[in-house]
Parts: structure tokens; sequence; C-alpha cells
């Protein structure tokens, strides 16, 4: 039977991490791809905007991409779901934010690539569910930690099969970044930075709702909280933190005893915004609690955004996905919307 896949890229963002005066975030970054268009996707996906879930009256919006030849099968498909967490520092983007979408998602070999049309029948879509007992979640960065935050957290709920995670160890209480040199306060660009920090949390009233901002909107207040150090203020609360923490997610996954689905972690080794040091003392405090937890990491030279490139010709991203299919395409009972 066909494979075809759910496209599913909600409202989350990535967070990137707290970084010296002497560099700043362009120079920690492989690329941002700011010339990549919806309109791109548009030539290989149907595009269904729906409301994942409302929270104090606020609609969470979702992009539901289908492939277009899902809409051509008349009997059951057997189609697998990837939920995509999108980055912008837990600042910036939106669904769907094209600017982070690595090439390589797109080039799953279960993914049939059509030509573009605007009719894209809606009710017909709905009509042909996905399998919801084979999801995998995909991020980058802060969208990384967000997908195995959903399987630390929510594992009894998710069903999640497999995590992709590049470069997410975001985790506030991670030991990684006390290694990291703290800002110079004299620096001009560091007293700058915190003006647009202090800008922006002097005007909260602590009603405000924002869901997006496509990139790159608030890119000067995501490099600002970079350069300052002070990016994880805007997290929350003391209470908020903490339950942000990779420890506090550890405690939950262990309390509630579900086994975890197959994890692969991407890691650059020259990422400056997201270090290997973190990555590494993640699944190290990881292991320590799901010994029998099956990772697999990748590292490879290169920084922030290293693979938003490339495809399935190279050889790591295809074994990557290879391995993460043993876990992700199992055969199961099909799930309920």
């Amino acid at each position: 039977m066909a494979k075809l896949l759910f496209f599913l890229s909600a409202f989350l963002g990535i967070f990137t991490t707290l970084v010296s005066a002497q560099s700043t975030p362009f120079e920690m970054v492989t690329l941002i791809k700011i010339d990549y268009s919806s309109s791109e996707l548009a030539e290989y996906y149907h595009r269904l905007d729906i409301t994942y879930k409302t929270v104090n009256i606020t609609a969470i919006k979702t992009a539901v991409l289908v492939p277009k030849k899902l809409a051509a099968f008349d009997k059951k498909i057997d189609a697998p779901v990837v939920v995509h967490l999108h980055g912008g520092g837990l600042i910036i983007g939106t669904n769907l934010e094209p600017a982070f979408i690595a090439d390589w998602y797109l080039s799953f070999p279960i993914i049939f690539l059509l030509s573009i049309t605007t009719n894209h029948q809606p009710q017909r879509l709905i009509q042909l569910p996905p399998n919801l007992n084979q999801i995998v979640t995909i991020g980058e960065s802060a969208g990384g930690y967000l997908a195995l935050q959903s399987t630390l957290l929510f594992q009894d709920k998710a069903r999640i099969k497999a995590v992709i995670a590049q470069y997410p160890a975001i985790w506030p209480d991670l030991e990684a970044w006390k290694a990291l040199p703290l800002p110079d306060p004299t620096s001009e660009a560091v007293i700058k930075a915190n003006q647009v920090v202090d800008e922006y949390l002097g005007n909260l009233t602590g009603t405000e709702i924002r869901v997006d901002a496509p990139y790159p909107d608030r890119w000067e207040l995501t490099e600002a909280g970079l350069l300052s150090g002070r990016s994880f203020e805007f997290w929350g609360n003391e209470t908020a933190i903490v339950k942000s923490g990779l420890e506090y997610a550890l405690n939950v996954s262990k309390q509630r005893g579900k086994q975890l689905p197959g994890i692969w972690l991407l890691q650059g080794e020259n990422d400056g915004m997201v270090s290997k040091a973190g990555t590494e003392e993640f699944i190290a405090r990881l292991k320590a609690v799901h010994p029998k937890a099956e990772v697999k990491y990748t590292l490879r030279l290169g920084l922030h955004g290293f693979d938003a490139l490339y495809g399935l010709d190279k050889p790591f991203i295809a074994e990557g996905v290879k391995w993460v299919k043993r876990f992700w395409l199992q055969r199961t009972k099909r799930g309920s919307l």
C-alpha cells in the first residue's frame, strides 16, 4: 500500500541559546533560508489551515500539508504523520514557517511530490484520516526541544513513535549553560541589547497573547536576548522555568513509565547557539533515567542549521531516516482523529 504523509506544522517555536558579546547570532548560523517561500511547498502539497486547539479563547492554528497524490486514491491509505515544530527562538515563527524547514524533511521517500493546483477539496482530504499510530515529531533547535518535550511529558496521550530533534538542547537547567562566557556589560552591543529587552518587557501588561511572528519579525528581540544573556526572561516566572526544564520532564516521564520512542538527535560540532555539550548532556541524563531508550546521535562538523540544505543524498541523513522508520512505520492498528 502506498505510503503517504500528513505534514502538520503547529505553531510553536524554537529557542536559541545565550551567547557571548563577541559573536552575533548570525555568525553562528549556517544559514536561514529567507528565500524559501510557502509557494514552493504549494507545488507539492495541498494546504489546509485549521484550529488545533483553543487556549483561553485564543485559537492555536495548524497548517496541514497533504501530498497532492493523496486525493487521487479512492481506497484507504496508510498515511503516517509528521508533526513539525518550527524554529524561531520561542519568539519568531508562524505556521507554516518555511524559513526553517530543512530540505530533507520534504525528501522522505514516502512523500509524493506532484504539480501545483489550487483546488485542494478540503472535505475530501478530511475524509481520508491519517494513521495516528504512526506519528513522528520533528523540529530544529527549540522545535527539537518541543518535539522531545512532547514525548517526555505527554507520551501516554501522544503515542509518538519517533522523534527527530536537531540541535535541541535548550532546557534552562542544563549544566552546559554555566560554561558559556558571560556578556560584557560594557560592550556597546550588549548595552543596546539590554535596552531592547528592557523596552519589550517594560511594555508588557501581562495580558498579551501572541501566537505567531513570521520570520524575520521579532529577530531584533531574539538577537537582543541572545547578546544580553537574558533569553530565559521570556520564559515566564520561576515556576514556569522549572517546568520547562529537563529534570522536570524526566521526572514526569519516569513516573508515567511509558516506553519512549526512538530518538534521533542531530548536532553541529561547531554550533555556537545550541552547544554540542548541551545535547550530549541531554543524552546522558536521559539514559540515566531511561537506560533502555533507543537514541541515535549524529554529530557532524557545522554550525547551527548545518543540515538545512541537505537531502537524502547525504549518507548520514539517509541512514538516520532509515533508522527512524523502524519505529515510526511499525504496523499498528489505525488511530482515530
